[in-house]
């Protein structure tokens, strides 16, 4: 049996077609532990796309004195816990530590639901996961270490709070396990030049959980991110970029400006490479993303989340329709793919809101060449850890069930109902489409870079 101090796991997952790239967070704690002599193996489940019984099975071939597990999305918690409920069924005797932005917020209930969890890591990991990780590998107590929560004798114990880590730069660039795994098939990594964000959107867990702990955002230096790239493109061969920052643009001034640096220092490097990137609408501007262009950029994540003044306001959006069409036209006329996040249901939404939503959705239409759009129109806020929406709807009583299986009903029962019935028909469309092996999902990676690509 191959033994290591530590294994880090992404948990399988049973959503088709799910995104295949690399998990950050687990590299970053893969490159912090690696610093400091601490074995350890990162297993990818989601990337392999393995089954849970394929999982445990390759998990019982190791042995290893701390698992790091994440729980990267909420409205996957109930079968992540599951997973690890059955590791420890299974006979793994060994302490599980969990750790992400859901759990951050959600720790008590976690520990007192899920009894197989031995902690909870709050807030940023790297630091707080290697210091326990040492306790534990050196057999001395670990319950005193800043940033964990966990249970004793009933009770959830929350330790002093870590704060952030202050100057990004200091960290070592993310342990590449997916392309020294060979896993990668597209010439593609993902990267993270900052973290958290400058907006205040009332859905978004993002700014509460940074600004819980430290500043609402951070940067890595231009230099620094530079550096990174370069490593990519001449350590691995990557020609594909996806930036998964929150927001990689964070605003006039010093966001923009970075941004800049970075198109720049990409050309002044004459890195040959295209990539994707999330910003908000009011973020975008010619002059600024015809210079990304120009250094590779050929798609957007952009958070528009709205064609309705009302529902924006209402969604503490601080940007306008106005704004939205503008940024869409931009994005166009410099022929660049566009994902929109799109909101179109809420508690509070109205008939007139809707329409005011479609019309949008027609203009916009007309603005971006179809193979150049993707957005869902089926998609209901939901009450993330965190969030003013989750705060909202449990003062009101409308939040149903617990943060690993919540709901709630949209208050007008005529478009609650039009929302069920489109929902269950379009889940139905897609496990058809499942059932006789059709894609799930348009492809959308017609953004990457080929060796034929003219430009």
């Amino acid at each position: 049996m191959t033994e290591f101090d530590v294994m880090l796991i992404n948990p399988p997952t049973d959503i088709p077609n799910a995104v295949q790239e690399e998990h950050l967070g687990l590299g970053y704690i893969g490159a912090c532990l690696k610093k400091k002599d601490i074995s350890f193996m990162i297993m990818d489940f989601r990337n392999r796309r393995w089954t849970i019984s394929r999982a445990i099975n390759e998990i019982q071939k190791f042995s290893f004195k701390i698992a790091g597990i994440t729980v990267s999305f909420q409205d996957e918690a109930e079968k992540v816990f599951a997973f690890i409920s059955t590791l420890k069924a299974k006979g793994l005797n060994t302490h599980i530590n969990i750790g992400g932005i859901f759990p951050s917020f959600s720790y008590e209930e976690i520990l007192e639901m899920f009894p197989a969890v031995n902690s909870v890591t709050l807030g940023e990991g790297e630091e707080t996961f290697a210091d326990l990780a040492e306790n534990i590998i050196n057999g001395t107590d670990w319950h005193s270490v800043k940033g964990i929560a966990y249970l004793e004798n009933s009770k959830v114990i929350r330790n002093e709070t870590r704060p952030l880590i202050d100057n990004l730069d200091r960290l070592p660039f993310p342990e590449r396990y997916v392309l020294n795994q060979g896993l990668n098939s597209m010439c593609l990594a993902s990267m993270i030049t900052s973290r958290g964000c400058y907006a205040r959107c009332s859905f978004c867990s993002v700014v509460s959980f940074y600004s819980g702990f430290g500043p609402k955002f951070r940067f890595r230096s231009s230099e620094n991110v530079i550096e990174e790239i370069d490593f990519l493109y001449n350590q691995f061969g990557i020609r594909n970029i996806f930036f998964n920052d929150a927001n990689f643009i964070l605003g006039k001034g010093k966001g923009c400006n970075r941004a800049a640096e970075i198109s720049e220092g990409i050309l002044k490097r004459n890195l040959d490479l295209h990539f994707i990137l999330q910003c908000r609408a009011n973020d975008v501007e010619v002059e600024l993303f015809t210079l990304l262009r120009k250094a590779g950029l050929r798609g957007v994540f952009i958070g528009i989340e709205s064609g309705s003044q009302s529902v924006l306001d209402r969604f503490k959006k601080d940007t306008t329709v106005e704004q939205n069409l503008k940024a869409i036209e931009i994005l166009s006329k410099l022929n660049l793919y566009a994902v929109i996040g799109f909101i179109p249901f809420d508690y509070n939404i109205t008939f007139n809101e809707l329409n005011e939503n479609a019309l949008f959705i027609e203009k916009i239409k007309k603005i971006m060449p179809k193979n150049k759009l993707r957005y869902s129109y089926l998609t209901k806020v939901l009450p993330y850890a965190g969030t003013a929406v989750e705060k909202e709807l449990k003062e009101n009583k409308i939040y149903k069930g617990n943060s690993i299986k919540f709901s709630y009903k949209i208050k007008n029962p005529k478009i609650n109902l039009i929302y069920n019935t489109s929902k269950s028909v379009s889940n139905i469309v897609e496990k058809i489409k499942i059932r006789f092996h059709i894609s799930v999902t348009e492809n959308f990676n017609d953004w990457t870079k080929r060796t034929d690509d003219p430009d």
